[in-house]
């Protein structure tokens, strides 16, 4: 049988011909058909349109909706109920505020009789994407228990800045008479979002580069996950000069407020906040601004600038990241650039396992950036490009500062360097251990560099 799903023409037959009372001649059937299939192009084109939609791409809405599922009733969607909500939003009959409602006050989540404390911190978790702080989930809990009605409560979580955010970050428009902000796009799901101008050491600038473990095909989608890879950069705007330091996502590290915990845990505690804060702990210096991307930033990232050339110096036959390269210079696609920065299953070089993981990664970074710091074009450019596959606090002043200095930097100019640590038993967790004082001095010599 022929599969006419994407035929979209207009068949006239012979029984439509005689219909017409054999008034019409064959040339004007012959133009009629052809109207009414412009018609139908014309329609299709109006429907599927950028203006047309209200909200993001379908996996970014999706993952959107998948969230309430997964953080308010505590399962996976189910289809049926996946797809209307995604269609709602994707056509702008629903906005962010109607589904998280919709989730809310349902009979599934309200039978299930949450405490107020577990109440507070499900929407703390589905609509600010992190773990509550102290302060405000006091201050929400003592207006429950004084009485206040849950639905006031939400009304409060669902107009907060946070949530427009949130929504932001997936293209959605979160309430009634507001829009998709302008600063998002849909190629990649990412955002630059930064308002500060200065660097916090003058001329010197800290900032972290984060791959996140989350995806929208992935359990609990693009939210917060943990950083199961961390790149410090320390950038000299003086010299000229870079160091850049992997730092390994199971560091038994403090994060404020949570005790102690492996430092990629941070993200998924609190987001970028919590985790910002952790790593200036954890290197003694502010950090300026993050950068964070995941598996669907990255890959896409690498496509989008034709892919990057990188050498490999051990055989890696690594089935779980789909990694298999032999020693030796490839040019790699954005999937397979995934895989080797997650490649660490029997690896030998730059310390084995993860090391050479989190190894590999920084020098692919560094790759790209020489490779391809010459089609980023000006800082604005620059910021436009990368926004949509990552997100980040820098400012498009910031950018003006160190664009130029960057512009002007060569492989040469770039250290990667790191701290000594090793595996370590903590209780019953596995991680990775270092003495305090020589990381600590470690830091404070990249601070002075």
């Amino acid at each position: 049988m022929k599969d006419n799903r994407y035929n979209y023409g207009i068949v006239l037959s012979k029984t439509n011909k005689s219909s017409l009372g054999g008034k019409l001649s064959k040339k004007v059937l012959k133009k009629l058909k052809y109207l009414l299939v412009l018609a139908v192009v014309l329609v299709l084109v109006a429907v599927f349109s950028p203006n047309y939609l209200a909200a993001g791409d379908n996996s970014q809405v999706q993952a959107f909706v998948s969230r309430f599922y997964q953080q308010c009733l505590g399962r996976q969607p189910d289809q049926d109920g996946l797809n209307q909500w995604t269609s709602a939003l994707l056509d702008g009959s629903k906005t962010g505020e109607d589904v998280a409602k919709g989730f809310v006050l349902s009979a599934e989540f309200t039978g299930a009789n949450h405490d107020n404390a577990t109440f507070i911190t499900i929407l703390y978790r589905a609509f600010f994407d992190r773990e509550p702080d102290v302060q405000g989930y006091e201050i929400w809990l003592s207006r429950l228990n004084s009485g206040q009605s849950r639905e006031s409560v939400l009304d409060g979580f669902l107009r907060s800045q946070e949530f427009t955010d949130l929504c932001a970050v997936y293209s959605i428009v979160p309430y009634s008479g507001a829009s998709v902000p302008a600063s998002t796009t849909a190629v990649g799901g990412g955002m630059i979002s930064g308002t500060s101008s200065g660097f916090s050491s003058g001329n010197k600038v800290n900032f972290i580069v984060w791959g996140d473990d989350s995806a929208s095909y992935r359990p609990g989608g693009r939210v917060s996950g943990r950083t199961d890879m961390n790149i410090f950069v320390h950038l000299n705007l003086d010299t000229r000069k870079a160091y850049v330091v992997p730092i390994p996502r199971d560091t038994w590290t403090p994060i404020p407020g949570r005790g102690s915990s492996k430092i990629n845990g941070a993200h998924a505690m609190g987001g970028n906040d919590l985790a910002e804060r952790t790593f200036e702990q954890f290197t003694g210096m502010p950090i300026d601004f993050y950068v964070i991307t995941d598996f669907d930033g990255f890959p896409a990232l690498i496509d989008h600038l034709g892919g990057v050339t990188t050498t490999v110096e051990e055989n890696i036959a690594d089935p779980f990241s789909n990694c298999y390269l032999n020693v030796g210079t490839h040019h790699l696609n954005g999937d397979q650039a995934l895989a080797l920065t997650r490649a660490r299953k029997g690896r030998s070089a730059y310390g084995g396992g993860a090391y050479a993981r989190e190894w590999q990664a920084s020098m692919l970074l560094v790759d790209l950036f020489e490779q391809k710091k010459a089609v980023l074009g000006d800082p604005g450019g620059f910021l436009n490009t990368m926004q949509n596959f990552v997100w980040s606090n820098i400012s498009v002043a910031q950018a003006a500062r160190i664009f130029p200095v960057l512009m002007s930097m060569s492989r040469n100019d770039i250290v990667i360097t790191k701290f000594d640590s090793w595996p370590q038993w903590f209780g019953s967790a596995s991680a990775v251990g270092y003495n305090e004082a020589a990381k600590n001095q470690f830091f404070n010599n990249i601070s002075n560099m």
